[in-house]
């Protein structure tokens, strides 16, 4: 009889452990997100978590959204509404719950047109620009003049990187108001590490001709 009662009395100690955190259970460290989105063009509205951009989901022909595995605590999402508005909102997750966020309302995006060229003034090849933690990655310059329209974003701040082959690659901090477009001509200098990009030289500041 004592052997059972210490059986019991172990099992009843794992769960305590486990409802306290003694185990890791990984289900109850995520949740789902849910709302919907107004005024949205369906073939180019989406929904991420920012600085998480592989936490992103697709948005239906009613502006509804479902986002899985996000982190429980306080992130902001950043939502592209249609091809001219987009808003970035705080959301407090919750583990092993959902989240409804209700109606998403957005504002006119910013535009940033990003003008690459190498120190001799050509457009350099295979040039890629990113706007980190939003989604807006691998975006391609045109060769014709070197320029490509990053947007809609919301009104913020944003760590964007330009890069290309044989060249040191850029970071630069860009700031935008609603309904802005901005323009940001990035000089690209010569690689002279060869490619390697640790403990290169400082872009200063990304020599940033805007």
């Amino acid at each position: 009889m004592r052997t059972k009662r210490c059986g019991q009395a172990l099992w009843a100690l794992a769960l305590a452990l486990a409802g306290c955190g003694g185990f890791e259970n990984g289900p109850l460290q995520t949740g789902t997100v849910r709302g919907r989105i107004l005024g949205v063009e369906a073939d180019v509205a989406r929904v991420s978590v920012m600085g998480r951009s592989e936490l992103r989901a697709s948005v239906d022909a009613d502006g509804r959204f479902e986002l899985s595995d996000v982190p429980a605590t306080s992130l902001e999402l950043f939502v592209v509404a249609s091809r001219t508005r987009a808003t970035r909102k705080a959301v407090v997750a919750r583990g092993a719950r959902v989240t409804d966020v209700g109606d998403i309302a957005s504002a006119p995006g910013a535009f940033i047109i990003v003008r690459v060229s190498d120190e001799t003034g050509s457009v350099p090849s295979d040039v890629e620009v990113e706007v980190e933690g939003t989604g807006f990655d691998s975006l391609k310059v045109e060769p014709g003049n070197g320029e490509v329209r990053v947007g809609p974003l919301p009104a913020g701040c944003y760590s964007l990187e330009v890069k290309a082959r044989d060249l040191e690659d850029v970071e630069l901090e860009v700031c935008v108001r609603e309904g802005e477009e901005l323009v940001r001509a990035i000089t690209l200098p010569s690689d002279d590490d060869g490619g390697d990009d640790d403990g290169g030289d400082d872009h200063g500041g990304g020599r940033d001709g805007g």
